[in-house]
């Protein structure tokens, strides 16, 4: 039976820096005996046969499955669960998470993925996906995003929940994005199996974050511009007014609603880790 490595995600926890990573050393990963394909490769030939509707395979997907025949199949894929504009658009993140993945089990012809996925705090995983959602769409005040936000009841347990259901038969490794930078080298190790330390490492930033003015001078400009003009300067607007010490982040969340936020994450985590003891914990098990 293939062994198929299945990252994730979540959206906005290193995902892009991991994907990055791993693509400067797809020939190491060769010679380890992984395939390992490009996050933009993947996407473009697999991720859009996860759309509703779509029932069929291609050429990249009969490729790989022989592929995995003779070597470990490796995927980072966050948009496997779905998008950023899930929210705003269906009032939910990852609504179809459970469709979309046991669709991307059903293709790789595997009951039993091996499934790597990092957690973040509410409060900021929220806010981080306000900023990627309003990259690519159409303004929208923040105000607005977190009321539908808060109305959705957002919870990993339930993305648990649904993973499960999905892949009943998936071995499942989690972690906390807040831990990343101390468990980074033990991610990579649980991943491939080996030590990470003989990979290349990427250079600078993956992508610059939003600053608090960065985000009104969009709010300013989508209010006299269309949104295509808007789009294209969305990119150089973060580069000019990036997050630091002369422009602080974007924050929009008071420190009551962040505490509250926080003491749900904990205790979603720990109900995760009671409901489901096959779970394995990258670093202290909640």
């Amino acid at each position: 039976m293939p062994r198929i490595l299945l990252h994730i995600g979540a959206h906005k926890t290193a995902t892009s820096y991991m994907q990055k990573k791993l693509a400067l050393n797809v020939d190491l990963l060769a010679r380890r005996g992984i395939h390992y394909d490009p996050l933009d490769v993947f996407r473009k030939n697999f991720t859009i046969l996860l759309n509703e509707g779509v029932t069929r395979e291609n050429e990249f997907v009969q490729t790989l499955r022989g592929t995995a025949r003779g070597m470990t199949i490796l995927v980072s894929e966050e948009n496997i669960m779905g998008v950023p504009g899930d929210l705003p658009r269906e009032h939910k993140y990852y609504i179809r998470a459970r469709e979309r993945l046991a669709r991307t089990a059903e293709l790789f012809h595997t009951a039993t993925p091996e499934i790597f996925l990092s957690l973040r705090e509410y409060a900021g995983f929220a806010v981080s996906m306000y900023s990627e959602y309003i990259r690519h769409q159409k303004y929208l005040p923040f105000a607005e995003y977190r009321a539908i936000f808060e109305a959705s009841n957002f919870s990993w347990l339930s993305v648990i929940d649904d993973i499960h259901a999905a892949v009943p038969g998936a071995k499942l490794t989690l972690w906390d994005f807040a831990d990343f930078r101390n468990l980074e080298k033990q991610v990579f190790q649980s991943m491939l199996g080996f030590d990470p330390d003989i990979f290349e490492n990427p250079v600078g930033p993956v992508r610059e974050s939003f600053s608090e003015v960065a985000i009104r001078a969009i709010e300013v400009l989508s209010g006299a511009l269309k949104h295509n003009e808007v789009r294209k300067l969305i990119n150089p607007i973060a580069r000019n007014l990036p997050k630091g010490d002369q422009y602080p982040a974007f924050d929009p969340m008071d420190a009551e609603a962040k505490a509250s936020l926080k003491a749900r994450y904990k205790a979603d985590l720990a109900a995760i880790a009671a409901k489901y003891p096959a779970v394995t914990f990258i670093g202290n098990r909640p």
